[in-house]
């Protein structure tokens, strides 16, 4: 081995050793034991009783967070119940856009509106069954509802 390298590896070990030393023989961190058992028993118990206060004990026996009755919480646990299916959520409408009429005022024909019988023309700010028409441009209509934002393009059949 060249000299290069053992100087820094007696640095080392000598630095760990010296931890090691002073690791074992004082303490990190001072500990202090009580005098007796009793007193270090009874003085948190009338350090809490002095902080408690008859208001928060009646905010705390109101709320029951433990059931102190030891009658069971209504409705009982059932892990079966866990396991149930919630009603599905409404199926999203197919919404179809038929064409779109440009000028001062845009209007859309759509198809697929829930609770609308076949077509509809509808207009920038139209609400039909919680769907809101935002946006009529050439060509495309932007339709917002149902956590959903719709960008509709005009159906164009001979280019399937």
């Amino acid at each position: 081995m060249s000299t290069d390298l053992r100087l820094p590896l007696v640095a080392t070990g000598l630095l760990g050793v010296l931890v090691s030393v002073r690791i074992v023989a004082w303490p990190l961190v001072r500990v202090i034991l009580p005098g007796s058992l009793e007193a270090a028993i009874t003085a948190p118990a009338a350090d809490s009783a002095r902080r408690i206060t008859p208001e928060s004990v009646t905010a705390i026996a109101s709320r029951d967070p433990f059931r102190i009755g030891r009658r069971p919480v209504l409705p009982a646990y059932d892990p079966l119940r866990l396991t149930e299916q919630q009603a599905p959520p409404p199926p999203r409408p197919r919404l179809v856009l038929v064409g779109v009429v440009s000028g001062g005022e845009p209007s859309a024909v759509i198809e697929g509106l829930p609770g609308v019988e076949g077509s509809r023309v509808v207009r920038v700010g139209d609400v039909i069954a919680g769907l809101q028409i935002k946006q009529i441009a050439n060509n495309r209509v932007v339709i917002a509802g149902m956590d959903t934002t719709w960008v509709l393009e005009v159906r164009e059949p001979w280019k399937n």
